[in-house]
């Protein structure tokens, strides 16, 4: 069974930095992070890592020593499922895969079925599972840059976005400045906010101390309930998070759309902020709710 993400690894995605040497740097180790995360987990690549391990376990349980890349991506999608009480599993990927081609539901195997030991990178699968880590491994593709480029360029910030995650990095102030302007230029499609947020909200949740934000959008893909199986069936068109990390962020995104209706008070109890824009069936009218800490928020999230 082919894993069910898209057909190719998480890109560099976007990079800005604050001034033309350092956005080439960017760049530089945004393409590199990107090889070493292709290399791990996309399912384009027969010999990527994902690639095996999902085609391995379709005939057993698999016990194996992974490489640093994917084990730490495996170590952010298990901090997600924890993250959402299980609302975000890793272990959905034959649940999608049925979603899409209109087979009755299955639950997720969850994550009983996936162990990683982080001291040793061993890592084992019970038969039967397949990985879904297409969103998770964007949003740390994200969060791994900024921290790479801020080790290598202390003092400076970077705005780093891959697929709808985006992460800041380096003195909150500059990186608050940095998503607060306008691109100069196209050519190296400069990091934004994310796409519909306006700057200036963007600046306000960084200086707050969000350091990643998600856009998660009900028509980007098949979400599963990993309870059911089943797509679950999201009153949200839109839901954009801000949280301390861009895996937090993405985590927190996806588990509103299977959570519902209850999702702006639950994304608040877990100490992050959000926007979650809906229509009801039928009707062009549009609602949109904001937690309490989202900037500008005119009423309480109900």
């Amino acid at each position: 069974m082919p894993t069910p993400i898209p057909p190719r690894a998480p890109d560099a995605g976007a990079v800005r930095a604050p001034a033309p040497d350092l956005q080439a740097e960017a760049l530089r180790l945004a393409e590199r992070v990107r090889r070493e995360v292709s290399r791990a987990v996309d399912p384009a690549r027969i010999d990527s890592e994902l690639s095996l391990l999902n085609r391995f376990a379709e005939h057993g349980d698999v016990d194996v020593v992974v490489g640093p890349v994917l084990a730490e991506i495996v170590a952010a999608a298990l901090l997600t499922a924890r993250l959402t009480s299980g609302l975000v599993d890793p272990t959905t990927g034959a649940a999608a895969w049925r979603a899409l081609d209109g087979l009755a539901p299955r639950p997720a195997p969850g994550i009983a079925r996936l162990e990683l030991d982080v001291p040793t990178r061993r890592l084992r699968m019970g038969r039967g599972t397949v990985l879904d880590l297409a969103a998770v491994a964007a949003a740390w593709t994200a969060d791994r840059t900024v921290h790479a480029f801020a080790q290598e360029h202390p003092g400076h910030a970077l705005v780093a976005e891959v697929g709808g995650a985006c992460a800041v990095g380096g003195p909150l102030e500059g990186a608050a400045a940095l998503v607060a302007a306008a691109p100069a230029a196209r050519t190296a499609r400069p990091a934004g906010p994310g796409p519909g947020v306006e700057p200036a909200v963007r600046a306000a949740l960084v200086r707050s101390g969000r350091r990643g934000l998600a856009v998660v959008e009900r028509s980007g893909g098949v979400l599963v309930d990993p309870v059911s199986g089943a797509a679950a069936e999201s009153p949200w068109d839109r839901v954009v998070v801000a949280a301390p990390s861009a895996v937090e962020a993405q985590a927190y995104a996806r588990a509103a759309h299977v959570l519902g209706r209850d999702a702006p008070g639950w994304v608040a109890a877990c100490g992050a902020d959000g926007e979650f824009t809906g229509s009801r069936p039928g009707s062009t009218l549009r609602r949109r709710l904001r937690t309490p800490g989202w900037p500008g928020r005119g009423r309480a999230a109900a």
